[in-house]
């Protein structure tokens, strides 16, 4: 079975002004349930409109919340039973580093 631990390391965080009284971790956190529970428009919602997502280190995959909403749209869509576990995170001021293992996609973990 192929496994795949993603990282995703925020290091240009753009917060919306809620987000910034509520602090980057709990935004985070937010995003990582509404992603679990697979609920599209709250895990868009903690993402500003210039969202710029990467494969670790470079590789960006992902430009604009539009963008981010139709790919997470399609992988929800495809993967119903998917979940992220966090296995670790780093919090270095406004920056946060998330390991998380996830399983339940039609690709494996």
């Amino acid at each position: 079975m192929k496994r795949l631990t993603l990282l995703f390391l925020l290091v240009s965080l753009t917060l919306r002004g809620y987000a910034q009284q509520e602090g980057p971790e709990k935004v985070v956190q937010r995003q990582l349930e509404a992603y679990n529970a697979q609920n599209l428009p709250a895990f868009v919602a903690t993402y500003a409109e210039s969202v710029e997502i990467y494969r670790f280190p470079n590789q960006l995959r992902m430009k604009g919340k539009a963008s981010l909403e139709k790919s997470y749209g399609d992988l929800f869509k495809a993967n119903p039973n998917n979940y992220a576990a966090l296995l670790g995170r780093i919090v270095q001021g406004n920056m946060i580093i998330d390991q998380e293992k996830v399983t339940g996609l039609s690709t494996g973990e």
